[in-house]
């Protein structure tokens, strides 16, 4: 392996058997034929990679695309059934925080026990168990036994006591979201120092802390890699596969309820040529008065799929919309909700338009744009409305589609101070003697 090379990964496979009944192992076992009463399934399949000395790589894919199963031959929990894996250098892994600790001893003892079960020496755990507990922030209660601790008391134990390694290999599962918001931000920061000198192979859903720390991203589905490239390139393609399950699911549940004739939906596809990718709307979703609804619906930015974004990029909203009606004075618009569903920003086309437009009975085409604000870097999920009336907020609701896309602001190189910016104007110094 070459010194600069940290993790080796070449034609990893990694099969297993599965048995309808536990007695089915011992038929196989001792029928005269070998007769096969297993189904192989492949969790891995020539799987191969390799990761640089200092590099900060990150895992994506969706459940079930082999992630965790790979993690777990990486840290030597799993064998591989073929292929093979070289480490340079010493590996730790944050996988399940806590699984070792044991609930009648104190926050001491466990990690004192923790540190034995990861092979570190009692003199290493005693010149830094006051750093640990620092880090945990627990106060009086490192002496109390766990099983008294919150749960947010317990992980944040288990990540600090998990870090303190000092490994020159980390590979993270899905810690980094532990605790309150001021332990994840403490979390992050850490992470962001470890990575100067770390090499780091990082699991995640969370599209922020891959875009924030990932210096490059592999993508896997069904056991495979089918990405390994650059950060926000890997995201958009799991984007992608993400937004294509979710319409296939959308679309089974949903073609009844819509009820759109098919050559209707043959000239829709023929009008906009990536109609076969837009979002069903579930009327679930929907509320209003009803005359006007929103059937489908597509949420692009330069013309891609997207799970993060920028301050300053343009995001298009197109709808499919149909109204059992004329409406001669119609208001398109959109809110932007945080994680516990506040609304924090918004627009109609009221601000738009001196007048507002008409809309025809039957079906409709509508599009609009909104550059994304300087806002905290967290997950929030899109609304769109539709109204009639004149007045931007004294108007009648025709449909409101709930939460029907979902993407992470990310702030690369600056600091949000709150939810958003609001910069200082002026600053003025007088030194008194």
């Amino acid at each position: 392996m070459s010194q600069n090379i940290s993790i080796t990964v070449k034609e990893l496979s990694k099969l297993y058997r599965l048995y309808k009944r536990n007695s089915d192992r011992i038929k196989e076992t001792f029928h005269p034929t070998r007769k096969q009463y297993h189904k192989p399934f492949r969790a891995l399949q020539d799987v191969s990679f390799s990761v640089r000395q200092r590099e900060s790589v990150g895992i994506i894919g969706r459940n079930g695309s082999g992630k965790s199963t790979l993690l777990q031959i990486l840290c030597g929990v799993l064998q591989p059934s073929s292929g093979h894996i070289d480490v340079n250098g010493r590996i730790s892994a944050l996988l399940e925080l806590g699984a070792g600790f044991d609930p009648e001893f104190t926050g001491r003892e466990n990690v004192y026990l923790n540190a034995t079960i990861m092979g570190l020496t009692r003199d290493f755990v005693e010149n830094n168990i006051e750093k640990i507990f620092a880090f945990a922030d627990i106060g009086e209660y490192v002496d109390q036994p766990v099983k008294l601790y919150s749960s947010g008391m317990f992980v944040r134990l288990a990540f600090a006591t998990a870090i303190s390694v000092n490994p020159d290999i980390l590979i993270v599962d899905e810690a980094l979201a532990v605790g309150d918001i001021f332990f994840q931000q403490k979390c992050m920061q850490h992470m962001k120092k470890m990575m100067a000198a770390k090499t780091i192979v990082l699991v995640s859903h969370d599209m922020h802390a891959v875009s924030n720390l990932c210096d490059r991203v592999i993508v896997m589905e069904a056991g495979r890699v089918i990405f390994d490239g650059d950060t926000l390139d890997g995201i958009a393609m799991y984007t992608r596969l993400v937004h294509n399950e979710m319409f296939a699911q959308e679309k089974t549940s949903t073609t009844n309820e819509l009820q759109i004739p098919g050559h209707i939906l043959s000239q829709m596809s023929a009008l906009v040529n990536d109609f076969n990718d837009w979002i069903p709307i579930k009327k679930d979703i929907t509320g209003g008065a009803g005359e006007v609804a929103v059937h489908y619906a597509s949420i692009k930015k330069r013309g891609e799929l997207f799970k993060t974004i920028e301050q300053g990029e343009k995001v298009t909203v197109r709808m499919l919309v149909f109204s059992t009606r004329n409406l001669k004075e119609v208001i398109f618009g959109y809110t932007v909700k945080d994680r516990v569903g506040v609304a924090l920003f918004g627009e109609n086309s009221v601000s738009l338009l001196p007048v507002p437009p008409s809309l025809n009975e039957g079906f409709s085409f509508v599009t609009f744009e909104f550059s994304w604000p300087e806002v905290c870097a967290q997950e929030y999920t899109l609304t769109l409305g539709i109204g009639e009336g004149l007045h931007p907020f004294d108007h009648t609701i025709q449909c409101w589609a709930h939460n029907i896309a979902s993407f992470i602001a990310i702030t690369p190189g600056k600091y949000i101070h709150g939810m958003f910016n609001n910069r200082i104007e002026s600053l003025e110094l007088a030194q008194v003697h």
